[in-house]
């Protein structure tokens, strides 16, 4: 059992849920910092084409974004500000190899410079990598956060195994909502990156096999690739790869397959 599901209050049953599915994008540098580039969010362009996208599907989206960005002014991120997007933190830094040593710090800063620059504070948070303790459930609640979104029900070698956690949303025992990511009941991890990963074929047969409350992970780089892919190790050079041109399509695909099993796309708090 992970550390994490004895503090879990309230799960939610299929019954009590309605169809529902939200289209996620975590704003942050390329390929989560690994090459030390912001390429794609330099120009409004990438950003642009996302909204259009939405629109065009009728599938609102909500951004969760890092906030040390903000004060680098990146025309992705003032589009996203400028369109008023659902938007909420994701992190202060990212930075993947000190967060679960400084998690509780970085959920404080997160919440201190959003409140800073919006003037009001943020409502939900997302970690890094899917990582969350079970300490930093209280810095949530002390932090005036209302919802996490970080947990994947799902195996990551060397990153989690949260395979003994609900599908479905939960309340923490503080009282803490957690709206984790899509998984099947075998614990395969639905994100725009796997599907581009594991491809259609692969997918369809799994669709009918999801929770009612779906939100759904997309990064920029799904839909478009940064000059950065070159200098990545070579096994993740391959992965992001494959059907690297084919992100709208594959996610214009899942959304319509989801629509027609009766799911209505929704931002996180709507």
């Amino acid at each position: 059992m992970t550390a994490l599901k004895s503090s879990i209050g309230r799960e939610y049953t299929n019954a009590s849920l309605p169809k529902l599915a939200a289209i996620t994008c975590d704003i942050e540098s390329d390929f989560g910092g690994r090459t030390g580039g912001f390429e794609l969010l330099e120009n409004a362009a990438p950003v642009e084409e996302l909204l259009e996208w939405c629109k065009r599907m009728n599938a609102p989206l909500t951004g969760f974004v890092v906030t040390s960005l903000f004060e680098r002014k990146f025309p992705g991120v003032q589009t996203l500000i400028k369109n008023g997007i659902e938007l909420h933190p994701h992190s202060h830094s990212h930075d993947v190899k000190t967060y679960r040593d400084t998690s509780l710090q970085e959920i404080a800063k997160a919440q201190d410079v959003w409140t800073k620059h919006f003037g009001t504070p943020a409502e939900g948070y997302r970690a890094p990598q899917g990582v969350l303790s079970p300490g930093d459930l209280l810095a949530l609640q002390e932090n005036g956060y209302s919802f996490d979104s970080s947990i994947f029900p799902a195996k990551r070698m060397g990153v989690f195994d949260n395979r003994d956690l609900p599908r479905n949303p939960w309340d923490w025992h503080n009282g803490l909502l957690e709206l984790p990511f899509a998984a099947t009941s075998d614990r395969k991890r639905l994100t725009l990156s796997t599907v581009k990963l594991w491809g259609k074929k692969y997918w369809e047969k799994r669709l009918d096999d999801l929770s009612p409350s779906i939100v759904l992970d997309t990064h920029l780089h799904d839909f478009a690739t940064p000059r950065g892919l070159r200098s990545l190790p070579l096994y993740l050079q391959i992965a992001y790869s494959r059907n690297k041109d084919e992100g709208y399509a594959l996610l214009s695909w899942l959304t319509e397959e989801l629509q027609e099993r009766g799911y209505r796309f929704v931002t996180m708090t709507e």
